[in-house]
């Protein structure tokens, strides 16, 4: 049977207008109104329907001869099923740690990284964790806390001041505080399970957005340098465009985290249980390991298995090292060093810089020539210039850098007097002085004695500027390998020149100590001799130092000789080559001068003989 409902509309429209028209007679009232032709048929059509009847149409209805069945089918695609929300995955790309390189995709629940985006969840997370981050240790003293007098500052009438009690009131100043706040605890509640979703949330948020950069391997880098950090953040802005990003780490990196210390980034790099729902939102994007995320997933879904997770629970991970830095030589000293202890970090620095200088030299000689193997002499020579520019300023109590400076505008005579440890020297020196001379009036034995302490600060100082002087020349030597292997000829040959000028520095700073030991020795024997006890051992010492000081002088005398022997030859093998040079020349001229003489020479006795045939 064929449906009624399109008809039911008509019907109630005929009968009202026939009620206007028939019935009640209104038919004037819309005969002036303009009608289309079919509609003034219906209205003449009603005027025949008598008195109190309406024009009904019968629910029977009868097939049309033209109605024809149509022999056309159409095809339905088989019912696909749609999975539900849990059961769904997503595919998330996994790069690699500092160029991003993507490697593979991995896939992620829908309900941990594709959650719609709540506001309210969000908003309620951090507030919860704002509230229990504030510390509420703001106290302040009543007037019953504070110490002092409970007498009545003035008398309660006579006065035509104010009544008055104690000076502990909160009227006086240093007196209590009225009403001041108390430590108390901001923290407020939230469900655990909504604390969840608001985690899964704020990952899903990035996601959706492409901001969440999942690394394999651990983001840590070779040196605590903030130069390399700044390259590769110049790099990966290049690919990810401008904003910083949050770098979520499974464990502690020591060197990345010294690194964005000294770009004063120290909030940019978190582990996954300092990281918080409000610093996943904060910065442009997160960049996060993909066991820190493994972690936070898992222990932030109990909204999902209804099952809490304890801390101490298998499936998390614990630790995750660098792989590819610990390959390198070097790089777990470099780490162990800057996870020591403040305190002792310089005195280690430059032993662990020699010892890693050491290994990188040792492998380099067993590789062929090429530029791994130059790479690591470089690195190598670094290293050691490095380390030895530690010790200077252990030594001097100045840096290297400082003392080059200094030289460049003083000149090389001001030496000794630049260095904090001479001066202080110096001044001990000084004082030691004047107390022998002050003792003599005395006690000329004591005068002696203080005199043999002057002399061992002067052997110490002597000890220092020696050491200084040779620490220079194995710096500068050191710096000059490392040019010449990196091609710098001219800043290498500059190297080697100031080097050449600190070797000369320390054959006198030597034979100055060896003086001042000298000089010290003497004093001893000076000493034992008015105690009577120690002489043999006193003059042995003076015996051996003057030795070793007339020994040194013949070595410097017979070295000096031997220079000058070598300028000898060298002038006179240059004398020669002048000489030879010159007597090529005056040939030169003469043959200028003269050219037919020699000719004439020649040819004149075969003239004579063609004569005489």
């Amino acid at each position: 049977m064929a449906s009624t409902r399109i008809s039911t509309p008509m019907r109630g429209a005929t009968c009202t207008l026939g009620r206007l028209s028939t019935r009640n007679g209104h038919w004037d009232t819309f005969r002036h109104l303009p009608l289309r032709p079919s509609a003034l048929t219906a209205l003449t059509t009603l005027q025949n329907y008598p008195p109190g009847t309406s024009p009904t149409r019968s629910i029977t209805t009868s097939i049309s001869s033209r109605a024809s069945v149509s022999d056309i089918t159409t095809s339905v695609d088989d019912y696909v099923p749609i999975k539900p929300f849990e059961q769904q995955t997503v595919l998330a790309t996994i790069h690699r740690f500092p160029s991003l390189e993507p490697l593979r995709f991995q896939q992620y629940p829908a309900n941990h990284l594709y959650l719609p985006t709540r506001r309210d969840i969000l908003h309620r997370a951090i507030v919860y964790e704002g509230d229990n981050t504030r510390l509420g240790t703001a106290s302040t003293k009543t007037r019953y806390e504070i110490r002092g007098s409970r007498k009545k500052v003035r008398p309660q009438k006579g006065t035509g001041k104010a009544r008055l009690g104690d000076k502990k009131s909160p009227m006086l100043r240093g007196g209590g505080v009225a009403f001041g706040p108390r430590p108390r605890d901001f923290g407020t509640d939230l469900p655990k399970k909504v604390y969840d979703r608001a985690w899964r949330t704020a990952l899903s948020y990035r996601y959706r957005k492409g901001e969440l950069i999942i690394v394999d391997n651990a983001m840590e880098i070779e040196s605590p340098s903030s130069r390399l950090l700044e390259d590769i953040f110049k790099h990966q802005q290049k690919q990810l465009g401008k904003g910083r990003s949050l770098l979520v780490t499974l464990e502690q990196r020591p060197l990345l985290e010294q690194a964005l210390a000294d770009m004063d980034r120290e909030e940019q790099a978190l582990t996954w249980e300092e990281v918080d729902v409000k610093d996943l939102l904060e910065l442009s994007r997160v960049m996060i390991e993909r066991e820190a995320l493994h972690n936070i997933l898992l222990s932030h879904q109990e909204d999902i298995t209804h099952k809490a997770l304890q801390p101490w629970h298998k499936s998390l991970v614990r630790a995750s090292p660098p792989k590819e830095l610990e390959s390198i030589i070097g790089w777990q000293e470099f780490r162990d060093l800057a996870l020591s202890d403040p305190a002792e970090k310089d005195v280690a620095r430059a032993t662990v810089y020699e010892d890693v200088a050491t290994n990188r030299y040792t492998h380099a000689q067993s590789l062929l020539h090429g530029p791994n193997r130059n790479e690591l002499m470089i690195s190598s020579y670094n290293l050691l210039a490095e380390a030895k520019e530690f010790h200077f300023a252990r030594a001097t109590g100045l840096s290297f850098k400082d003392y080059l400076q200094i030289r460049a505008e003083k000149g090389p005579s001001k030496i000794p007097s630049i260095f904090p440890r001479i001066q202080a020297l110096d001044y001990q020196i000084t004082v030691k002085t004047e107390n022998a001379t002050t003792l003599a009036e005395t006690s000329k034995l004591k005068s002696e004695e203080v005199t043999v302490a002057v002399r061992e600060l002067a052997v110490e100082k002597r000890e220092v500027l020696y050491e200084a002087a040779l620490l220079a020349a194995q710096i500068h030597e050191h710096v000059a390998e490392a040019q010449g292997l990196q091609g710098e000829a001219l800043a290498a040959k500059r190297s080697l020149a100031r080097a050449s000028d600190e070797r000369t520095r320390v054959q006198h700073c030597e034979t100055r100590l060896l003086e001042a030991k000298l000089h010290l020795a003497k004093q001893k024997l000076v000493v034992a001799e008015q105690k009577r006890f120690g002489e043999r051992k006193a003059r042995d010492e003076v015996q051996q130092c003057t030795e070793l000081l007339a020994a040194r002088h013949a070595a410097r005398k017979a070295s000096k000789g031997q220079v000058e022997r070598l300028g000898d030859a060298q002038e006179a093998e240059s004398g020669v080559a002048t000489a030879e040079k010159e007597g090529l020349q005056e040939d030169s001229v003469v043959d200028m001068k003269h050219p037919e003489k020699p000719v004439v020479e020649i040819n004149q006795p075969e003239v004579k003989s063609q004569e005489r045939i």
